[in-house]
């Protein structure tokens, strides 16, 4: 039924019991899995005069700050007997990377976790997981 599985990650609790049940999963319809992160990198700013000039992270830089979420995730996923097919670092917007990693390797689930921004930001912007289940070409697991 589920022959290729997107899981969101991020590092937490939520993301880690996603991947769980993501292995859980894979290996009941003998599918693959395909870890996706977007580390989320502050720039940088700096005061010029009157104005101010932001210094956005290297490709680089982004690569290396979802390094240790990603080995992680890899290893939890070895551990549970799955042994990942793709390991994608996005560098974009979380949600907009988790449905292109859908699409590009052809997943009939994405699995992620299921948490808000909370308050007004969460009222303003709405949440990843809210994104991602309305705009996803696939079948939508949200776990908690």
């Amino acid at each position: 039924m589920f022959k290729d599985i997107t899981v969101a990650v991020d590092g937490s609790d939520h993301a880690r019991n996603a991947l769980e049940i993501a292995c859980d999963i894979a290996k009941l319809y003998e599918g693959n899995i395909h870890l996706v992160h977007t580390p989320e990198v502050q720039s940088t700013g700096i005061a010029v005069g009157s104005g101010a000039v932001e210094i956005l992270p290297t490709d680089a830089a982004i690569q290396d700050a979802g390094h240790d979420v990603m080995a992680d995730a890899v290893k939890r996923a070895r551990a549970a007997g799955c042994e990942p097919k793709n390991q994608i670092i996005g560098n974009g917007r979380p949600s907009t990377e988790v449905i292109a990693a859908a699409k590009d390797t052809g997943s009939d689930l994405i699995v992620m976790g299921r948490r808000g921004l909370g308050g007004v930001q969460s009222f303003l912007m709405g949440s990843t997981s809210q994104k991602i289940a309305h705009d996803a070409p696939c079948a939508v697991l949200t776990v908690k």
